[in-house]
């Protein structure tokens, strides 16, 4: 692996989606959500994190007995961060304008 150094100011960032840095180990992607906006459900071979840069998201897992949430749904505001894993399936909504950070491991094996 080549050693790559990346400085991002997040705050110059405008798309509705931007991969921020990506390598074999973890990508990084930025999210910038309207209300009612944001991930349909999926899932990821991996873990990953979430962490709400402004605004508010509420995610919804398809699980039983999710530790910490309430009925499976963690709601998170402004710089609250989830980390999970990604194998179980979920989805993400906006509930005010959001700026979202999502950072996803590597394939598991």
């Amino acid at each position: 692996m080549q050693n790559q150094t990346q400085v991002v100011n997040l705050n110059f960032l405008n798309d509705r989606k931007e991969i921020v840095t990506s390598n074999e180990k973890y990508k990084c992607v930025y999210f910038n959500f309207e209300v009612g906006d944001g991930l349909a459900k999926h899932h990821h071979d991996g873990y990953a994190t979430v962490l709400v840069l402004k605004g508010a998201v509420k995610m919804t897992f398809e699980t039983e007995n999710v530790p910490l949430a309430d009925e499976n749904v963690f709601e998170l505001s402004e710089n609250m961060m989830l980390s999970f894993d990604a194998r179980v399936v979920h989805d993400l909504v906006a509930q005010a304008p959001s700026q979202v950070l999502v950072t996803i491991s590597e394939r598991l094996s």
